[in-house]
């Protein structure tokens, strides 16, 4: 295929005080415990995706029901991006992110910025998400697609964009390069930017 070229970016994001705190207590417990020959394999995913979650800025209480926001380091980031993309350079912008806290937190703030955008996370209906994508790829007021990369990041076209964000990945080498191709596709004229929050 004669797709454009891809150039592929880290921006490094310092945690805050409070995020740095929660994940460095996350890590000493998980490598005690490591230590102690207490951990299962499930236990070790699970204490990755905690620390994958602080990173984002939410973390889950023992005793809460679902993540809180303890900081906003990467959201803060990603604002400068949106403004510098969207705002400064009048273009579109896929971002994804792995946890649906970060969804909702990304969404707020660009309700906040006053950027139209769509989304689609899992709980997002199949018969629904076609027109959630045409209007991102059609809609020039629509600026932002948001989505949750196991959910969207395979089958649907968004090369109405040329620069994808990637707050947060999975694990899966896979699922990160499928979610990548929905900028870099036929139809696309632009060179292709993927930006990585870490």
């Amino acid at each position: 295929l004669d797709l454009p070229d891809e150039t592929y970016e880290t921006r490094y994001v310092e945690l805050s005080k409070s995020e740095a705190e929660v994940y460095e207590q996350l890590r000493k417990t998980g490598l005690a415990e490591l230590s102690a020959g207490e951990v299962t394999a499930p236990l070790v995913i699970t204490k990755l995706l905690r620390l994958q979650q602080v990173c984002g800025g939410f973390a889950q209480p023992d005793d809460a029901a679902a993540p809180v926001q303890i900081g906003s380091s990467k959201l803060d980031a990603l604002r400068d991006i949106v403004t510098d993309v969207v705002l400064d350079e009048e273009q579109k912008l896929v971002i994804f992110a792995r946890f649906l806290p970060e969804v909702h937190a990304i969404r707020t703030m660009l309700g906040e910025m006053e950027i139209q955008h769509v989304c689609i996370y899992g709980a997002v209906k199949q018969e629904a998400r076609g027109e959630i994508v045409r209007r991102f790829q059609e809609d020039p007021e629509v600026k932002v697609f948001v989505a949750q990369i196991a959910t969207a990041g395979l089958g649907i076209t968004l090369h109405a964009a040329s620069t994808a964000v990637f707050y947060s990945k999975d694990f899966n080498f896979a699922n990160v390069e499928q979610a990548r191709a929905r900028i870099h596709r036929i139809g696309q004229r632009h060179p292709c930017t993927y930006i990585d929050l870490v």
